[in-house]
C-alpha cells in the first residue's frame, strides 16, 4: 500500500484495543491507589509549576500562520515540569522528563474541554524524540507486564525481561530515553507524535536558549535537585525557549502512525513559530498540594487546526479523560482551568 502525506491509518482492531487499554489503565490505578491521594498514571512527580508567556512570532510566512499561530499575540501560560515515571522517585534516577504548557486566553472552540468557559490550549512535550512503542498492541503488552511487576515482582520482572528480549527496539528506545538530566531548562523537548497544522501535519519541538553547562550532581544528590536548579535559574532571571514545528515531508521517513520513528531534522528542519519565556519568579517545592498537581493537561484541548493525529493521540482522547476523572474523583478535588 502506498502511504499518503498527512493521512492517518487506524488499525481495524483499534476500537477493541482502546477499550482494553482503558480498562487496563484504570485497573492499574485502582490497584496502586487503594487508599490515599491518587497521582497521575504517568508523570506522577511534578518537578515544578511555573508561569510564563507564550508569544507568537511576528511576520511569520503564510504557511506558518495557522490556528494559534495566525495572530501575533503574547499569551500567559502555566508550565508543569515532570518526571514521567508512574512512581515518584529521586531526580538523579534515570527517567524521561516532560513539560506541559497551558496557553491561556486562546479564542476559538477547543476539540475537548472539561471546563466550558475556559480559553486554554495544552501543548505536551517530552525529552524523548519518539514514543517507546511503535503501535498500540505493543504498548498494551508492555503495560500488562508493568502491572504484573507491581502485582508479583519476581514473576512480573521475568515476564518484563522476556518482553524486552522479544522487542529489542522498544528496549533500546527505553534505554536511550530514560537517562539522567542535569537541568530542565538546558534540554530540548519534543511532541513525539504528530498534529494537524491546517491541512498538513507537524511535530513540535521546544529548544532552549540556555547552554547545557550544568553537570550532574555527585553522591548524595538531593531528591529534588532539578527543582532546586530551576528555582536558582528563575531567581536569577527569565528563561527562554524557541517553540518550533517540523512538517511531515515523507509518509515513510516521517510517519504519523509509527511513533517510534524519529523525524529527521535534516530532512525536515524545525521552524520557529513562538517564544516561550519563563519569567523570573519564586518556584515552589514539589508537592501534591500545589496548583499544577490538580491541573489536567490533554493534547486534545486544542483548536481543530491542530488536531492530534496518529494512534497514540487517538488513544489519549479517551484515556486522558478517564484518568483525569478518576484522579479528581478519588482526590475529591474539582479541576478548574486557569483564567489568567
Amino acid at each position: 500500500m502506498s502511504l499518503e502525506l498527512y493521512r492517518e491509518y487506524p488499525s481495524p482492531t483499534e476500537p477493541a484495543d482502546l477499550k482494553e487499554l482503558t480498562e487496563l489503565t484504570l485497573r492499574t490505578l485502582r490497584t496502586k491507589y487503594l487508599q490515599g491521594p491518587q497521582q497521575r498514571d504517568t508523570h506522577a512527580k511534578g518537578l515544578a509549576t511555573v508561569r510564563g508567556t507564550f508569544a507568537i512570532e511576528p511576520d511569520l510566512p503564510a504557511d506558518l500562520r495557522v490556528g494559534l499561530f495566525s495572530t501575533v499575540k503574547a499569551y500567559p501560560c502555566v508550565c508543569r515540569f515532570s518526571n514521567t515515571d508512574p512512581i515518584p522517585k529521586a531526580d538523579i534516577e534515570n527517567d524521561m522528563r516532560a513539560i506541559s504548557i497551558k496557553v491561556i486566553g486562546v479564542d476559538g472552540k477547543m476539540l475537548w474541554t472539561d471546563d466550558a468557559d475556559a480559553r486554554t490550549l495544552d501543548l505536551l512535550l517530552m525529552t524523548a524524540q519518539t514514543f517507546i512503542t511503535p503501535d498500540i498492541r505493543t504498548f498494551i503488552q508492555l503495560q500488562t507486564h508493568l502491572l504484573n511487576v507491581y502485582l508479583s515482582p519476581r514473576l512480573g520482572n521475568l515476564g518484563l525481561i522476556w518482553f524486552f528480549i522479544t522487542h529489542p527496539g522498544t528496549m533500546l528506545r527505553v534505554i536511550r530515553s530514560e537517562i539522567k538530566f542535569a537541568n530542565l531548562v538546558e534540554v530540548p523537548y519534543f511532541s513525539e507524535v504528530a498534529y494537524r497544522f491546517g491541512d498538513k501535519a507537524v511535530q513540535y519541538k521546544l529548544a532552549p536558549h540556555k547552554k547545557p553547562t550544568s553537570r550532574l550532581p555527585g553522591a548524595g544528590a538531593p531528591n529534588n535537585y532539578l527543582n532546586m536548579r530551576l528555582r536558582d535559574d528563575l531567581a536569577a532571571g527569565d528563561v527562554v525557549f524557541d517553540f518550533m514545528v517540523q512538517f511531515q515531508v515523507d509518509p515513510v521517513k516521517t510517519p504519523i502512525e509509527d511513533v517510534s520513528v524519529p523525524w529527521s531534522e535534516t530532512l525536515s528542519p524545525p521552524r520557529k513559530v513562538a517564544t516561550l519565556t519563563l519569567h523570573q519568579q519564586e518556584v515552589a517545592e514539589p508537592g501534591l498540594g500545589t496548583t499544577g498537581e490538580f491541573m489536567t493537561f490533554n493534547p486534545w484541548r486544542t483548536l481543530p487546526e491542530h488536531q492530534p493525529i496518529g494512534w497514540c493521540n487517538r488513544v489519549r482522547l479517551s484515556i486522558y479523560q478517564a484518568i483525569s476523572e478518576f484522579r479528581h474523583s478519588k482526590n475529591a478535588v474539582k479541576d478548574r482551568e486557569p483564567r489568567e
